[in-house]
């Protein structure tokens, strides 16, 4: 299946200029092993794939460039490959169109922290406000793993979703992508695409007037049983001296949960693979171990 067959019924294909394959969030091989199989044939056709960030390994767009060209920015949780080689953000012209790409986090930490959950008014205006002063009429970005269409003030927003989970201990319930159609006056028109099911386009339904959290459990369950979820929380929001080597730990858990093998991770599981952690610095142990055998409450 090619992407003219996601056209929108009453968008004529001979007046489309352009055709551009979006996509964000692939986190490989951290989060996701492999690419869904149904993506090429979803993508096959595109004029280019923008990626809106958190890549993974930069072999990623190597494999999207089979497909067709790819423009890519970095995310916050990046390789340290992609973090160094990718721009924050790209301003590009598409038919006409001038379209602005960026994952969207805040670069301070502190900050990013800061802005995540409540309303998602802020985040749609620092979205459009950025668009507008770059004088782009399309903004793509991810990092909030949620498809999503949002048009305002001349400005149209594009979160294509994602096909990697946001954290260690939840699964993406939708890998989605978007496809961008420019029609010959200009206009643009956006198609979500499930890859589960691609024969069909997907349309987000999102509340805007809700919680941001809302979208979000919407799109993303818990790989852990019930009674770890509020502790993995909060080692989530622990500081680490050597993060990478807790993932080495804990990663090895969660794959069968993401390829479908096996429902949860336990607490028994997880506290036994920081007990034996030798590479997990003893501080980030302590911190760990505390939390998940209850002594932190």
């Amino acid at each position: 299946m090619a992407s003219n067959t996601l056209l929108p019924a009453h968008l004529a294909a001979e007046r489309i200029v352009a055709r551009v394959g979006v996509i964000s969030d692939t986190h490989m091989p951290e989060r996701c092993a492999a690419f869904p199989p149904s993506l090429s044939d979803v993508l096959r056709g595109v004029d280019m794939i923008l990626h809106a960030g958190d890549v993974g390994e930069l072999w990623v767009l190597d494999r999207l460039s089979a497909i067709a060209p790819v423009i890519a920015v970095h995310g916050n949780d990046e390789t340290p490959d992609a973090q160094r080689e990718l721009p924050y953000q790209q301003l590009l012209t598409v038919a006409g169109q001038r379209v602005l790409l960026w994952h969207c986090h805040y670069r301070d930490p502190v900050a990013e922290m800061a802005s995540r959950g409540g309303d998602w008014g802020p985040k749609l205006r620092r979205q459009v406000e950025r668009g507008r002063r770059a004088g782009a009429q399309i903004v793509i970005f991810g990092h909030a793993h949620i498809p999503l269409v949002y048009q305002h003030d001349g400005v149209l927003l594009i979160n294509p979703g994602a096909l990697a989970s946001g954290n260690l201990f939840t699964r993406q319930k939708r890998q989605t992508v978007a496809l961008l159609f420019i029609r010959d006056d200009g206009t643009p028109f956006v198609a979500h695409v499930d890859l589960a099911t691609p024969d069909r386009a997907y349309v987000p339904d999102v509340d805007l007037e809700a919680e941001f959290s809302v979208a979000l459990d919407a799109s993303q369950e818990a790989i852990v049983e019930p009674g770890l979820v509020p502790d993995t929380a909060r080692l989530s929001r622990q500081t680490y001296s050597d993060l990478a080597a807790i993932k080495e730990v804990i990663l090895p858990l969660c794959h069968p949960c993401w390829a479908g093998e096996k429902r949860y991770v336990t607490r028994a599981e997880l506290l036994d693979a920081v007990e034996r952690g030798a590479g997990i610095a003893p501080d980030d142990k302590g911190k760990m171990i505390a939390i998940l055998s209850k002594k932190g409450a």
